[in-house]
């Protein structure tokens, strides 16, 4: 069984960190180096950075859940990618807490003039928080990124093919749902054949499996998605979020299930033990609190890191897993 390798700074996070935060992500965006809080800037060539449900909480969710520092959380997640001037970020959904609430896409707004400072590829699929608010939550995701983005499309980084796909069906529509889920099969088998990538990993807002106890799995998207991924034969790692965790499952044929919803939306409980359907590999103990993924290619390995905050709110480094690619 995997098991998380844990580093944690010595001191605590305090509440002045997130004054440095948002001055670093202003520094950036004014082109000033300065450099200080979190641990040291690593190599951006051949890493790749994904977050996924940093919304603000909604007041539903403040009644039914109990908020802890989520937007410091999501501000420091974001400080510190910034810091490292990534060569190319991926953002999983549920970036607003309402896609029609033209305030609440501020924050991503301030990343994204931020990391156009610092020439980082950002690519993004819509979560369902997006499409609260129907047409104006599109709308004001099609105003920060092509109206393609909304139906599938794919992403090459050093061989390793990122399939993006929006696995809001129902908000789609049934037409619009058949056509990707057909142009999917047809580029699945194309990135197959195709000599010069050795790995497919496809990304996803809905996870197919998930042991939270608040939205748990997407049958849609295990039914839909899943099958022709699972026999591909260069595909390695399904990326989803959607639930607030840090959730690593591996099935046959070494194929590998990461939930990484930990981007500052607030916290989901999980079924453990007896009760959760599916064998998680990480122990409850290691998970994160908030928290956002480096996947670093090495040769033919890839390497699975998560960088964010514990339960007691301390920064910590791990990497979790390594997947071998052709």
């Amino acid at each position: 069984m995997t098991r998380m390798k844990i580093r944690t700074d010595n001191a605590s996070c305090k509440t002045y960190h997130v004054y440095f935060n948002a001055l670093c992500v202003i520094a950036v965006f004014l082109g000033i180096n300065i450099s200080f809080g979190f641990a040291q800037v690593i190599d951006k060539q051949q890493k790749m950075y994904f977050i996924s449900d940093f919304q603000a909480p909604l007041w539903v969710e403040k009644i039914l859940y109990r908020p802890y520092r989520n937007t410091e959380a999501r501000d420091s997640l974001f400080a510190d990618i910034i810091r490292q001037r990534p060569k190319t970020l991926f953002l999983l959904g549920d970036m607003t807490s309402m896609g029609s609430d033209r305030e609440a896409w501020t924050p991503l707004d301030t990343v994204l003039n931020a990391v156009k400072k610092t020439h980082t590829a950002v690519y993004a699929i819509p979560g369902n928080h997006e499409y609260m608010g129907k047409y104006e939550g599109m709308k004001m995701f099609g105003q920060r990124f092509p109206e393609r983005w909304q139906y599938g499309y794919t992403v090459d980084v050093d061989s390793v093919a990122f399939v993006m796909l929006n696995s809001n069906f129902r908000a789609i529509g049934i037409k619009a749902c058949s056509r990707q889920v057909k142009w999917y099969s047809a580029v699945m088998d194309s990135l197959d054949a195709a000599p010069g990538i050795k790995a497919i990993i496809v990304c996803i807002h809905h996870p197919p499996y998930s042991n939270s106890k608040v939205v748990g799995s997407s049958l849609p998207v295990a039914d839909l998605i899943v099958p022709k991924f699972t026999n591909s034969k260069k595909s390695k790692l399904f990326i989803s979020g959607h639930s607030h965790n840090l959730e690593y499952f591996s099935g046959h044929n070494e194929k590998h299930f990461l939930v990484i919803g930990g981007g500052g939306g607030i916290a989901q409980p999980l079924f453990t033990g007896n009760k959760r359907k599916y064998d998680d590999l990480l122990r409850q103990e290691d998970k994160p609190l908030y928290f956002y993924l480096v996947i670093e290619k090495k040769g033919n390995c890839l390497k699975l890191s998560a960088r964010g905050f514990r339960k007691d709110f301390r920064f910590f480094e791990s990497e979790f897993a390594e997947i071998m690619i052709n």
